[in-house]
């Protein structure tokens, strides 16, 4: 709580503020402007600003605590419109420590990861182990569990009726990311209903909408959905900013899209409907390059003037989500803000929350921990598997066959091609270079055997890879050279509970666990992250690259049946564009 006089008090001099930044280079977001100045904090919000004029303040403010800052840049505190804690790894306390160190205060959280996993209990435990914490952890309430139903197998499913209930759910501010937009495009009733709760609710309905144009696009605008963090390439941005879309910049672990933004923002006079957002940020990137702050830096680094990039990286969330008194760093607003050294480097070395130091010289002062324990069960329930069920069954006995396959995109998307392969006995067992065996096990307890399908582009040359990290319905996907590298991949996950398992010659070469949901571990970013960065170089080592992905996230959306062209399941082989199945053999 605080009071507004003592507050009114401080901004008019009557009394000493708690604390006065001396002579900093204030990023004024509302006119895009960097001066020096004051900055006076009362309790838990700035009273006053001071800009210097002939080389001093222009009115005197006396603090209890005064801060030289002196050569550092002062910018509000950074709001994440959209991200999954779960990709990073780690439980939403661990989170909420290290994004603090980079600057950010703000985050709006989708769990739909978890939520595929292990239902409406998932989503609950994100809430509450987010509560309490230095870092605004907002929640948006996940709408495609799973992604396209019918196409593939979560471990729990999402109807409209399930969505209006969890939004009555504590800091709940919207519906998260409308993954299936064909079903919303085309008014698919699950679809439209979940929108249509949102609306009612008066929440905010989130986009996920890649590649789509003219009359689809004002289909899902008409819909009420209203933002987009999936935009690749400059034509599509500005055709949707000019719709009144709201485009979140994204640099991720996965995908990075400042520089397209960047020439997107360049094609047009004025832009105000642009915010940023993580998505997807492994626990070693973060570690080493930051969160929204990194965002920040390569929007800077890609032309944006630096006060417009903290505009879009602070205050435009804060109007996306209502925050009023967040955002900016004016009298009245809450007092969260950031000190960097350098404006284009965005190194952020004390960071403030309410007012108060939570991070000084780029270290907390504070122990950061939840009250709600992990919520830690075996999740991978999959059926008994021989090496002959990671193989690809032929309709004849011997000959040529021609196979439907997926190739990867450098840009993340995927494309249907054909390959050729020979049959013996009934079975293909080797493929040609360049080509992998992919393997979809329902982990869910769906007690069937697997789909097997072909790969192009992976990079794979010798092997197997495997992971529970599979977006959206996180069923456990196994790619490989060989049938036996293969078993002995699934068979690591399902004892450890999940994770990310390299297998070469019947020998792991990597393994990464993470026994909460098969998405997340306690353990703090400092400790998971050293794991992640051995796991990569190995999987280098083994030829795996996925576009500008990272190999531990390589495979983690060949399962996304929402990203065009075509994608795998569970179920199949999956033509995202007409949201049908797709034959294996041509």
């Amino acid at each position: 709580m605080f009071t507004r006089e003592k507050i009114v008090s401080a901004a008019r001099g009557d009394t000493n503020m708690d604390t006065v930044i001396r002579e900093v280079n204030l990023v004024n977001v509302f006119t895009a402007e960097i001066y020096k100045a004051d900055i006076g904090v009362k309790e838990n919000r700035f009273a006053a600003v001071a800009q210097y004029k002939d080389n001093k303040p222009s009115f005197q403010m006396n603090g209890d605590n005064e801060i030289d800052a002196k050569g550092k840049y002062a910018i509000p505190g950074l709001i994440d419109c959209h991200v999954h804690i779960e990709s990073t790894m780690i439980t939403p306390d661990m989170f909420a420590r290290e994004v603090l160190r980079h600057g950010t205060t703000v985050a709006v959280i989708d769990p739909h990861e978890i939520g595929n996993v292990m239902g409406t209990e998932g989503v609950k435990y994100m809430i509450d182990a987010s509560k309490d914490l230095p870092v605004d952890i907002l929640t948006t309430i996940p709408s495609c569990v799973p992604a396209v139903p019918d196409l593939e197998t979560a471990g729990a499913e999402f109807h409209p009726e399930d969505i209006e209930e969890m939004l009555q759910l504590p800091n709940v501010v919207g519906i998260a990311e409308l993954m299936d937009y064909v079903g919303v495009i085309k008014q698919h009733p699950r679809m439209a209903g979940i929108v249509q709760k949102g609306l009612e609710a008066g929440v905010r309905n989130e986009g996920h909408l890649p590649r789509v144009y003219g009359s689809d696009l004002a289909a899902y605008l008409a819909a009420g959905v209203d933002s987009d963090h999936e935009s690749r390439a400059t034509d599509e941005i500005l055709e949707k900013l000019r719709a009144g879309m709201l485009i979140y910049i994204r640099e991720s672990s996965i995908s990075q899209f400042a520089d397209i933004a960047a020439e997107a923002w360049k094609e047009v006079p004025y832009v105000s409907n642009i915010a940023m957002c993580t998505d997807d940020v492994e626990p070693n990137d973060m570690l080493k390059n930051g969160q929204m702050n990194r965002v920040v830096r390569r929007c800077i680094e890609e032309g944006i003037p630096a006060p417009l990039a903290v505009r879009y990286g602070s205050l435009n969330g804060a109007i996306r989500y209502g925050l009023r008194d967040r955002g900016a760093i004016a009298a009245g607003y809450r007092a969260d803000f950031s000190l960097v050294d350098s404006i284009e480097k965005m190194d952020v070395t004390d960071v403030f929350v309410e007012g108060k130091q939570m991070v000084k010289n780029g270290e907390l002062t504070e122990t950061i921990t939840s009250s709600v324990p992990p919520l830690l069960r075996n999740t991978v329930q999959i059926p008994v598997l021989t090496e002959e069920d990671l193989l690809i069954k032929a309709p004849f006995e011997q000959g040529t066959a021609t196979l439907n396959t997926m190739e990867m995109q450098l840009n993340g998307t995927t494309a249907k091609g054909t390959v050729n392969v020979n049959v013996a006995d009934g079975m293909i067992q080797e493929l040609p270079d360049n080509y992998a065996f992919v393997s979809v096990i329902g982990r869910h307890g769906q007690n069937k055997k697997p789909f097997v399908g072909v790969i192009k582009n992976s990079g794979l040359r010798h092997g197997a890879y495997a992971t529970t990290i599979a977006h959206d319905s996180h069923n456990l996907v196994v790619a490989g050279t060989n049938a036996k590298d293969m078993l002995i991949a699934v068979k690591q996950l399902e004892q450890s509970g999940g994770g990310l398992c390299l297998v070469k010659d019947t020998e792991v070469q990597a393994q990464l666990d993470l026994p909460l949901a098969g998405l997340m571990s306690p353990e703090p970013v400092e400790e998971i992250a050293v794991k992640v960065e051995h796991f990569n170089e190995t999987a280098k080592s083994m030829g795996v690259k996925v576009g500008r992905r990272s190999p531990a996230m390589a495979f983690s959306s060949l399962t996304l049946t929402v990203i065009p062209e075509i994608r795998i399941s569970d179920v199949g082989l999956v033509d995202v564009y007409h949201q049908e199945l797709l034959p294996l053999f041509v």
